[in-house]
């Protein structure tokens, strides 16, 4: 019985302690716990001066060279290739033939579609003249006003002299007249006659505007045809449409080629550029070459197609300057200029609501000679430029907008905070166009990682 007490004790102690032991473990996860979710992050501070020179805003792209020149050419009739004047690498002028294909059915096209042209006329001209229509004997209308068809007119009897009847036989015979002692009514009969048989060589011609109509619609089709027919022959040769070098030849004699349609103003016209080519980028600031049955390569006027982001899109305008460097060739850098800028996104996912890429299209300037289509580049744009300006570090700078606010320190260490009115804006440095003067000084702050 006098054990039991001690082992109450015991008990009780190591129940306390273990208490003991949880809440300082507790404790401790709550320490760390608040220490790790509260510490601050490490800040450092330095200061800048207000300074004044040149600040400079650029964009930043990636493209691809392209030459509005290139260009690729089809026959716009098919046919076996019967002759293929030229290989990859060389160099042609605009209209040196390149190609033809046979052109033995064009041709009888042609013959064809002038015989029927040459029968289309005749006919119209036959239309014009009109038919010869008889006038009838005596003037009649139908109650239309129009004249009623002409009937074939009595023929007369040659005028023989009349008899006078006697009944008695004593009656002598009245002697014959001559035509010329006819008078009156026999005279006048007799004039009519003389007119009518007179006037058939000039009978009145009429033409029929219904077949008028006709002939000149036939003319007109046999014209459009004859047209159609000779475009389809000179589709069979093709010339090249612009100087420039040999890329690509699509076949070789005696294999058959497919032409491409044309019709009068429309499509493509014999050995103009194909109409697939394009330079225009296709996402991503890759540049589609042009595609033909020949392809011409030509580095005058060459261009860089790319992407930039819809924010730095805003920004650009026609007009401004730009580097090039060559992506293979980093040392390699062109002057440039922007042509124009995109208005609508080239990529970027649909309804995704996600910035989309904006097309710039810039002219290189000086020498092109060495350069070809779909070399890569990288460009620099200026967007904006300010000389002998008053300009801070940007990273000096709190907030957004043409206001920021910026923390100004004094010569004794104290610091206050103003408000400044930005113009141009780099990376680097921004252009202040009030509120600091030359030589104040700005507090940065940099948060340590």
């Amino acid at each position: 019985m006098k054990v039991l007490p001690r082992l109450h004790k015991a008990v009780l102690l190591n129940s306390a302690l273990g208490a003991v032991l949880i809440a300082a473990v507790g404790g401790a996860y709550a320490v760390v716990a608040t220490s790790d979710s509260d510490t601050p992050r490490r800040t450092a501070t330095r200061t800048a001066a207000v300074s004044t020179g040149k600040v400079q805003a650029t964009v930043a792209g990636a493209g691809l060279l392209a030459s509005p020149s290139d260009a690729g050419v089809n026959f716009t009739t098919g046919g076996q290739l019967t002759r293929v004047e030229v290989k990859p690498g060389d160099k042609v002028t605009k209209g040196q033939l390149l190609a033809k294909v046979d052109d033995k059915t064009a041709r009888e096209a042609v013959t064809q579609a002038k015989t029927a042209l040459a029968a289309a006329k005749a006919n119209l001209a036959s239309v014009q003249a009109g038919q010869p229509a008889s006038p009838p004997a005596t003037p009649n209308t139908n109650p239309s006003g129009k004249s009623s068809a002409p009937a074939s007119p009595t023929p007369k009897p040659t005028p023989t002299p009349p008899v006078s009847p006697t009944p008695t036989p004593s009656a002598t015979t009245t002697p014959t007249p001559t035509p010329k002692s006819l008078t009156g009514a026999a005279a006048e009969q007799s004039t009519d006659e003389g007119s009518a048989i007179r006037m058939e060589p000039v009978a009145h011609t009429a033409v029929d505007p219904n077949l008028l109509i006709q002939a000149q619609a036939q003319v007109a089709q046999a014209q459009s045809t004859l047209d159609a027919a000779q475009r389809a022959l000179e589709g069979t040769v093709l010339t090249a449409p612009v100087d420039g070098t040999v890329a690509s030849v699509g076949a070789t004699v005696g294999q058959t080629v497919i032409g491409t349609t044309y019709a009068s103003g429309a499509g493509t016209p014999p050995g103009a550029p194909a109409p697939a080519a394009s330079n225009a980028p296709a996402p991503g600031g890759s540049s589609a070459a042009p595609s033909g049955f020949i392809v011409l390569t030509n580095p005058t006027g060459m261009q860089v197609k790319a992407n930039v982001s819809e924010a730095d899109a805003l920004r650009l305008k026609p007009g401004q300057a730009a580097t090039v460097t060559l992506t293979a060739q980093s040392t390699t850098t062109l002057n440039a200029k922007v042509l124009s800028v995109g208005t609508l996104a080239v990529n970027g996912p649909a309804g995704s609501g996600a910035a989309g890429q904006y097309l710039v299209t810039l002219d290189i300037m000086g020498p092109t000679t060495d350069l070809h289509t779909g070399q890569g580049v990288s460009v620099q744009i200026v967007a904006g430029e300010a000389s002998d300006a008053l300009f801070v570090p940007t990273a000096a700078l709190i907030g957004s907008g043409a206001k920021r606010t910026v923390t100004v320190v004094a010569a004794d260490g104290t610091a206050h905070s103003a408000q400044v009115t930005v113009g141009v804006e780099s990376d680097t440095n921004t252009q202040i166009t009030s509120g600091l003067t030359q030589g104040q000084k700005v507090r940065i702050t940099t948060v340590a990682p």
